[in-house]
C-alpha cells in the first residue's frame, strides 16, 4: 500500500488591510505570510479588505507574499481608519470552506474584521488565534474614546475568549489590555527582514530620516514636534536635512507646516516607498527619529537598527523594550523639544556614539528580532493550538513582589521566571500594591505581574476587602490552572488557596513562628498559626517547606526546597576578604515590625569592635530612624552607614566589598537567610545567629560562624576573629563559595517545582492530599 503525506495545514490570515498600504499589521502579516508558506510547511490564505487606498479591487487573486492566494472582502465605507462592510461573517465563513481552512488568525486592533473572522471559525468549528498589535485605542476626543472602550469591554472581549491563544506584538499591549489578554498571551513581537535591510556604516551626512503614515488619525507619530526641532536646529547652525517617508491626508498639511518654519530645501517628502526603495532611504540617513506620544512596538524602529542606524524615540508603550537609552539607542519624553533636539545633536556630532548606538541596535535585531525566529515562534503557537494544546498556567500569589526586597519576594520571583521559561507553562503573578488603592498591571521578564490594590495595612500585612472578588476574577480571566501560593504573610495567599475552585494549589511556606514577643500581637499570630494556617495546609494539594524549621516541614509529605542563588550574578570580587575594606554588612529589612531581625543586637556589637571598622546597613524600612538613632547614643555614628536599599550590580558589588556578611537575627522567624548564600556565592564569609533555620544553612567554622541569638558580646568576638585572620576569613569565603554552587544553585532548585507544577496538573496523576 502506498502511503500518502499529510497535506499541508491551510491557515488562514484576517487582516484588515495589506500592502502596498504601508503600516505596521500589514508589514508584520506580509512578512508572517512568506515566512509560514517558505519555510514552516503551512499553506497560507490572506483575507483583507478594500478598504484602504491601493487596497486592491474585491475578489480571489494570488497575488500575496509567495504567490499565495488573497480574498479581497468589499468594504464601501471608512470609518476614520476601519474598513466597514456588509456579510464579512458569511463571506469568510465560505473561504473557510472553499480552501480547507485547518486554523484562523485574525489581526487586530482595527475593529470588526477579526471579530468577524473568529465569529466565522467558530460557525466552521476551526481554531481561532487572535493576534493583537496595540494597546487600548485612545483618540483624545470623548466621545471616540467612549465608543472604542465600550467595543474593547464587548466585542473584543468576546473575540478574546473565542480565541484558543493570543498574540501580543509587546509586553505593553499584554499590559495595556491586562483584563482580555494577561496571562493568556504570548509576546511576539514584529520582526525586520534581515535580506532586505542590511547594515552598512553610519554616514557622516546630518540626514535625519521620518518613517511613517501622515494620516490625520496618525499625528501622535510626532511629526510636527520632528519639523519643529529641526527648525530649531537649523537656527543653531546645524546644516541637518530631514527625509519623510510616507504620505497620507496631513501630508500637505506638513508640507505647509516644514515652508512655514523655514524648512523650505531642507525636508524631503520622498511619498510612500516600499522594498528596495524603503530599505535605500535607511542607508541615507545617519538617524531615524520617531517623536511618537503612543506606540507599541513601531517595526520602522526595528527597521532603522537592522539597517545598522541609530534611533532617538520617546519612552511611550512598548518602545523601551526594544530601544534602551544610551545602549542601542535614546529615549526622550513625549513632547519634549528640547530633549529630542538635545538626543538628535548628539548623534549628528558625535560619530563614536552614533556608531557605538548603531552597533547595538543590529546585534539586537539579528539575535532577536529576524522575521524567520519571529515566524518560528508563530508556528509553535499554530502548532499548539491544531495538536489542541494549551500551556498550562501557573499564578504565583505572594503577599509582596519585588522591586521590594525581601527573601520571599525573590524566592517567588525566581519561581515565576522559570515558569514562564518553560514551553509547557505560562506564568503569572498576583501580590499587592503596598503603595495604592488602585490595582495596576506591568509585564516584567515576560511575566504579567497584576498588584493589587491594598487599602490598609495590619503590622506587615495588606488588607483590602475587595480581594475576593478581584482574586476571583483574575484567576479566572487568565486561565489559571495552578496556584502557588508563597507565605507567611498571611492575607492574599490564604484567600487564594481558600477561591482556589477545583484548582490544585502548592502552598510554599517559609517561616518558622511569626511570634514576635509583643503580647498583642503574639496572641493574634498564636491564633492564626494554631487555627487557620492548618486548615490552608490541608487544602493544598502539595506543601513546600523552605527549610526545616519551616511550619511546613512538619506535616508529613511536605516537600522541602531551599531559597536559591544566581551563582553567575552573584561571584566572587577581585580581592579576598583579606585584602579587603574593613566593612561589616546587614542587608535585609529594617522595619519596626521585623525587630527580630536583630539589627539593635548588631549595633551593639559594632560598639565592641575597633575604631577603623565600619558598619554598613543596606536596606530600608521605618526603622533606619531609630538604628541611626540607636548609633548616636552608642557613640559610633560615624562609623554607621545606611546607603538605603540596593539592587542589581550594586547588591553584588556590597557583598563583594564587604569583609563579613552578619545577620543577625533573634526569632525562629528566620527560617533560612538569603543573604547569607548571596554573600556565600560572593566568596564573603558569613556570621549569623545559631536560631531558625541559619543553622542550617551555616555549618560553623567551615563555611561561616554562628553565635547565640541576642548575644553582641559573641558576634563581636566572631566579628573580630574574622577581621583579624585573613586565612580564616579566606577558608570561611572559599567554602560558602562551594556551598552555594553544590547545593543553593537556582536552575536545580526551581526544576523541581517545574516537575511538581506538571504533576500536581496532570488529569492522570493526582497527589494525595496533604493532611
Amino acid at each position: 500500500m502506498t502511503g500518502h503525506a499529510p497535506a499541508a495545514p491551510t491557515v488562514l490570515l484576517a487582516t484588515p488591510y495589506l500592502p502596498p498600504s504601508l503600516g505596521g499589521v500589514e508589514q508584520y502579516v506580509w512578512h508572517l505570510a512568506r515566512e509560514l508558506g517558505a519555510h514552516h510547511g503551512y499553506r497560507v490564505v490572506i483575507a483583507t479588505t478594500t478598504g484602504r487606498p491601493m487596497g486592491g479591487r474585491p475578489g480571489r487573486s494570488e497575488d500575496g507574499p509567495g504567490g499565495c492566494v488573497v480574498y479581497r472582502l468589499e468594504a464601501p465605507v471608512l470609518l476614520s481608519r476601519t474598513p466597514v462592510g456588509a456579510g464579512w461573517r458569511r463571506q469568510l465563513r465560505r473561504i473557510i470552506e472553499r480552501e480547507g481552512v485547518d486554523l484562523v488568525n485574525g489581526h487586530a486592533p482595527v475593529p470588526l474584521f477579526a471579530d468577524a473572522a473568529a465569529r466565522a471559525a467558530g460557525d466552521t468549528d476551526r481554531p481561532f488565534v487572535l493576534t493583537y498589535h496595540t494597546g487600548r485605542m485612545r483618540k483624545g476626543r470623548p466621545t471616540t474614546d467612549a465608543v472604542l472602550a465600550a467595543y474593547e469591554q464587548t466585542v473584543l472581549a468576546g473575540t478574546a475568549r473565542r480565541a484558543r491563544e493570543v498574540i501580543c506584538s509587546s509586553d505593553y499591549v499584554v499590559a495595556d489590555l491586562a483584563r482580555l489578554f494577561a496571562g493568556r498571551a504570548t509576546t511576539i513581537q514584529p520582526g525586520a527582514d534581515l535580506d532586505l535591510f542590511t547594515p552598512g556604516p553610519v554616514p557622516a551626512e546630518p540626514r535625519v530620516l521620518f518613517v511613517g503614515s501622515l494620516e490625520q488619525h496618525t499625528a501622535y507619530k510626532g511629526l510636527s514636534e520632528l519639523l519643529a526641532a529641526a527648525a530649531e536646529l537649523k537656527e543653531q547652525g546645524s546644516p541637518v536635512r530631514l527625509e519623510v517617508v510616507g504620505d497620507g491626508t496631513a501630508a500637505g498639511n506638513y508640507r505647509r507646516t516644514a515652508d512655514r518654519l523655514g524648512l523650505g530645501g531642507k525636508v524631503t517628502f520622498s511619498g510612500r516607498l516600499y522594498g528596495a526603495d524603503l530599505a535605500a532611504a535607511y542607508r541615507r540617513a545617519r538617524v531615524l527619529a520617531l517623536p511618537t506620544s503612543y506606540d507599541s512596538f513601531p517595526s520602522v524602529l526595528v527597521e532603522a537598527m537592522a539597517a545598522r542606524r541609530p534611533v532617538v524615540t520617546t519612552r511611550v508603550g512598548g518602545i523601551p523594550s526594544l530601544v534602551r537609552h544610551e545602549d542601542n539607542g535614546l529615549l526622550v519624553a513625549p513632547g519634549d523639544r528640547t530633549g529630542l533636539r538635545s538626543a538628535l545633536t548628539r548623534v549628528l556630532t558625535d560619530d563614536a556614539l552614533a556608531d557605538r548606538l548603531a552597533a547595538a541596535g543590529l546585534a539586537h535585531v539579528r539575535s532577536k528580532l529576524g522575521w524567520g525566529r519571529q515566524a518560528t515562534r508563530t508556528a509553535d503557537v499554530f502548532a499548539r493550538v491544531l495538536e489542541g494544546r494549551r500551556p498550562r498556567t501557573v499564578a504565583v500569589v505572594a503577599p509582596y513582589y519585588p522591586p521590594k526586597i525581601g527573601g520571599v519576594e525573590n524566592y517567588a520571583e525566581r519561581v515565576a521566571t522559570a515558569i514562564a521559561g518553560d514551553p509547557a507553562l505560562r506564568s503569572v503573578v498576583i501580590t499587592t500594591n503596598p503603595a495604592d488603592r488602585r490595582t495596576g498591571v506591568t509585564v516584567e521578564d515576560g511575566v504579567p505581574v497584576v498588584r493589587l490594590g491594598t487599602w490598609a495595612r495590619l503590622s506587615n500585612t495588606p488588607l483590602n476587602p475587595l480581594w475576593p472578588f478581584q482574586l476571583r476574577g483574575w484567576l479566572r480571566r487568565m486561565q489559571v490552572d495552578v496556584i502557588n501560593t508563597h507565605a507567611p504573610v498571611p492575607g492574599l495567599p490564604d484567600l487564594a488557596v481558600a477561591l482556589r475552585g477545583r484548582r490544585p494549589a502548592v502552598v510554599t511556606y517559609h517561616a518558622g513562628s511569626m511570634l514576635k514577643g509583643e503580647a498583642a500581637a503574639d496572641r493574634i499570630i498564636h491564633c492564626y498559626e494554631r487555627h487557620v494556617l492548618p486548615r490552608v495546609f490541608a487544602r493544598a494539594r502539595a506543601l513546600v517547606a523552605v527549610s526545616p524549621v519551616s511550619l511546613a516541614a512538619r506535616h508529613p509529605g511536605a516537600l522541602q526546597i531551599t531559597p536559591g542563588v544566581d551563582t553567575d550574578r552573584f561571584t566572587p570580587g577581585p580581592l579576598p576578604p583579606s585584602r579587603r575594606l574593613r566593612m561589616v554588612v546587614y542587608l535585609g529589612r529594617m522595619d519596626r515590625t521585623s525587630s527580630w531581625k536583630g539589627v539593635d543586637v548588631l549595633l551593639d556589637a559594632a560598639a565592641k569592635l575597633p575604631d577603623d571598622v565600619t558598619l554598613t546597613l543596606v536596606g530600608s524600612g521605618d526603622a533606619v530612624p531609630d538604628h541611626r538613632a540607636h548609633a548616636e547614643r552608642l557613640g559610633i555614628a560615624d562609623r554607621v552607614h545606611t546607603p538605603g536599599q540596593f539592587t542589581g550590580d550594586d547588591l553584588v558589588r556590597a557583598l563583594q566589598q564587604a569583609a563579613v556578611v552578619v545577620l543577625p537575627s533573634r526569632s525562629e522567624a528566620e527560617s533560612f537567610g538569603m543573604v547569607l548564600i548571596e554573600a556565600m556565592a560572593c566568596g564573603t564569609p558569613v556570621v549569623g545567629s545559631d536560631v531558625g533555620g541559619i543553622p542550617h544553612v551555616i555549618d560553623p567554622g567551615t563555611n561561616g560562624l554562628l553565635v547565640p541569638p541576642g548575644d553582641p558580646a559573641a558576634l563581636a568576638d566572631a566579628l573580630v576573629s574574622l577581621l583579624g585572620d585573613g586565612h580564616l576569613a579566606d577558608r570561611l569565603g572559599a567554602t560558602g563559595r562551594q556551598t552555594a554552587v553544590q547545593r543553593y544553585a537556582w536552575p536545580t532548585l526551581t526544576a523541581r517545582y517545574l516537575r511538581l507544577f506538571r504533576q500536581v496538573n496532570a488529569e492522570e496523576r493526582e497527589l494525595p492530599r496533604v493532611l
